[in-house]
């Protein structure tokens, strides 16, 4: 009986709390402690003097309440989340305030009572984070609170007696700072929490070293060295409404896994403000974590995150190949995502940087230094690109091959247009056939401003093949067998006027692919192709 009149006493207070007492004067008081924790999971109205957990829906805004009866009594809040960070506001709204909107709402039926909500604070982080107002007003007080990454707990301390004093004290610098750093490991140390005395050992510290994130509270690293339990069932008052809401929330929750083996270093240091990372790889970023631990409540507050870098393997690898300025590269990559690491060295600042990249497949090609990425490409077939204006510095060429393997990549870099070997196309690539004949086809085509050797192949074709006309293949590094050299003309052209040449020797009535070409000069074996022209001859002469 007493359970059931007690449960009766939170129903109508919980009443009182969503209306905020359309009948209450500011004589009347709302206290902290007139909410139960184990009701709190329901009814979310935070008790007073108590941290309660909250788990929290990924990107889904959640509202929690509390009340204060009296004015000028300060507020303190704490909010620590765990696996995700959160975003979360305050607002406050007084008892006058409600009063008059709920006699607004009276004298017309059918409007909805304004919204008189005063924002008091906003904060985003991953971090414990307190708020505190040294002269509260009476009124309703909402957290609206939503987590950002994944599914996560969160804890809640609301007060308007005193801060939330259960945590261990931080050091004035809080900071963790490096002494040492090397290719394979890191030393760091840190000054020791205030509330640590020669008399006892209840404090101790203990530390997390990971590459993926920072934890900026004791719960985060938990939440993800262990991973996070379900929601657990809560129906205290054991409405069928209210259990079916619960089964529906934890069907939709989804909490963190744990952390793969060794994926954290997480290790009890007792009293030492000293410790040394061995194991790690060079070039590497790593976070560390430092806790101040009370071993007694078994409460840790965290030192400030600090991220740690190796140092990288000292010169220069003997697989990187340093690029000569113009010269051409061939590789092939024969194993799936293989992946090829160059240098390229600029000597002065350039104002502009050719890349000429031809490709069998699909290659992912990177152009960076150390501060800036400067090129960053999925590249097919034949692409030409300019840089421009990149100082002096030594620059890093990572390709990376398709999952399939296979691809071949053909490329040029060079700060100077003399230099630039690779045969260029123009940007319209088509061929055009200007007169037809039995016995011959004359054709034109765009050329480029620098010399260059222009040749011209005939092929003969079926019908089927004509009327399918296959796309040029600028992957093919051959010429066709079945092909025929018409001619090789080295020329420039000025002002990229349309050529226009013949082609003879050909039979009545018959379909042909005209394929031009283009090299640097006739003994190169680099060339591109125009798009291929496919022709029929007439029928009689």
């Amino acid at each position: 009986m007493p359970r059931l009149l007690d449960k009766a006493r939170y129903i109508i207070l919980l009443l009182l709390y969503t209306t905020l007492g359309g009948h209450t004067t500011r004589g009347e008081e709302f206290k902290f402690g007139d909410s139960r924790a184990e009701y709190f999971a329901e009814a979310k109205i935070l008790p007073e003097k108590l941290e309660v957990p909250r788990y929290l829906l990924h990107n889904v805004t959640e509202k929690i309440f509390f009340t204060e009866g009296e004015d000028n009594k300060p507020l303190f809040l704490t909010i620590i989340p765990c696996a995700s960070s959160v975003e979360w506001t305050l607002t406050h709204r007084s008892i006058s305030s409600s009063k008059s909107s709920s006699q607004a709402a009276g004298n017309t039926p059918n409007s909805s009572p304004p919204s008189d909500n005063t924002v008091l604070y906003h904060h985003q982080g991953r971090d414990l984070h307190n708020f505190t107002h040294p002269t509260g007003e009476a009124g309703l007080y909402t957290i609206e609170i939503r987590a950002l990454e994944s599914d996560t707990y969160v804890r809640l301390y609301a007060s308007n007696r005193f801060p939330l004093k259960d945590y261990p004290v931080l050091p004035k610098d809080d900071s963790v700072t490096i002494k040492r750093r090397s290719r394979k490991g890191f030393s760091v140390e840190w000054n020791p929490s205030p509330q640590e005395t020669p008399f006892d050992s209840i404090i101790e510290y203990h530390i997390a070293v990971n590459r993926k994130r920072p934890f900026d509270t004791y719960c985060s690293l938990m939440s993800h060295l262990q991973g996070d339990t379900p929601p657990r069932q809560t129906t205290s008052f054991e409405f069928p409404e209210e259990i079916q809401r619960n089964e529906e929330f934890r069907a939709k929750a989804n909490p963190i896994k744990p952390a793969k083996k060794n994926e954290i270093t997480y290790l009890n240091l007792g009293a030492k403000t000293k410790f040394t990372f061995n194991g790690a790889r060079p070039g590497r970023k790593y976070f560390v974590n430092v806790f101040v631990y009370n071993k007694q409540n078994k409460k840790a507050v965290a030192l400030k995150s600090l991220v740690v870098r190796t140092k990288p393997k000292k010169g220069r690898s003997s697989s990187v190949k340093r690029i000569k300025n113009g010269r051409t590269q061939i590789h092939i990559f024969k194993k799936p995502k293989e992946s090829l690491t160059m240098e390229f060295r600029i000597r002065k600042p350039a104002k502009e940087l050719l890349l000429g990249v031809h490709v069998c497949g699909k290659v992912r090609f990177q152009i960076r230094t150390k501060k800036k990425k400067w090129f960053s490409r999925r590249v097919h077939n034949y692409k030409e690109f300019t840089l421009k204006d990149l100082p002096k510095d030594t620059y890093t060429i990572k390709i990376k091959g398709s999952k399939k393997g296979g691809d071949e990549i053909r490329f040029t870099l060079t700060t100077k247009k003399n230099k630039y070997k690779y045969p260029r196309l123009p940007k319209e690539t088509s061929v055009t056939s200007v007169n037809t004949t039995c016995e011959n086809v004359t054709i034109e085509w765009i050329g480029e401003t620098q010399r260059q050797t222009f040749c011209v192949y005939k092929t003969e074709i079926s019908e089927e093949v004509a009327k399918r006309r296959p796309k040029t293949d600028q992957c093919a590094s051959e010429i066709d067998k079945a092909s025929e050299e018409v001619f090789c003309k080295r020329f420039r052209n000025h002002q990229q006027q349309r050529l226009r040449e013949s082609v003879k020797g050909l039979h009545a009535n018959r379909n042909y692919r005209i394929d031009v070409i283009v090299k640097q000069n006739k003994r190169s074996k680099l060339f591109v192709r125009y798009d291929s022209l496919y022709v029929k001859t007439a029928e009689a002469c």
